[in-house]
């Protein structure tokens, strides 16, 4: 019996799934790995998910499989920009449990990311892709929702890889590397552009 794909917006209850779903995706990301300590790590990964959900209401996607939340997708829509000070204190107890010690760690890292990303022309900004079982055509399910989106307003994407064992599978969707970045004394990302495609997928 083949899955069924339902892709819709995430709700305000499914925060906890989704943070768990991607904590399980993002398991042995080498970014992940990096930037949250180790002591009780999927916790730690899970309420940085919590954080980054919660700050991402409009842009927070989920593919439900069989009756199941089996994966998510954030993406930073065009206009909206990082967010802004108060949404990011009201929910910082869950950046505090993610990091603890380690916050200015992260911080430094994440502002590396965030220096390299594009500031023109407007786009689709895909932060987070993760799927709890690859194989089963979540994440290509999610990644093609949110391009024909783009596509549908014109507009171009963008992405940075954590992976490098991801880099092909996006480019198979239209993604082009453009840089390198590197985190002082962690691993490199691949940021990628992705122009849209008239008339979508």
């Amino acid at each position: 019996m083949q899955s069924s794909h339902v892709v819709r917006q995430a709700l305000r209850s499914d925060v906890g799934t989704v943070a768990r779903v991607l904590a399980e995706a993002f398991d042995a990301d080498p970014v992940m790995r990096f930037i949250v300590p180790a002591p009780h790590y999927r916790k730690r990964l899970t309420a940085l998910f919590a954080f980054e959900t919660l700050l991402s209401p409009r842009g927070s996607w989920v593919d439900v499989v069989d009756g199941e939340i089996a994966g998510a997708a954030l993406w930073g829509l065009p206009g909206t920009g990082p967010p802004g000070f108060w949404p990011t204190l009201r929910h910082s107890r869950y950046l505090l449990r993610a990091f603890g010690t380690g916050l200015p760690k992260a911080m430094r890292s994440f502002r590396v990311i965030e220096d390299a990303h594009p500031t023109s022309p407007p786009h689709w900004y895909l932060q987070t892709l993760g799927a709890a079982r690859p194989g089963r055509g979540v994440g290509g399910a999610l990644l093609r929702d949110g391009l024909a989106r783009a596509d549908a307003q014109g507009l171009p994407a963008y992405l940075e890889s954590s992976a490098p064992g991801n880099v092909a599978i996006y480019e198979r969707y239209g993604f082009r590397p453009t840089r390198e970045i590197v985190l002082p004394g962690g691993p490199t990302l691949t940021a990628m552009w992705r122009e849209p495609v008239r008339g979508g997928q």
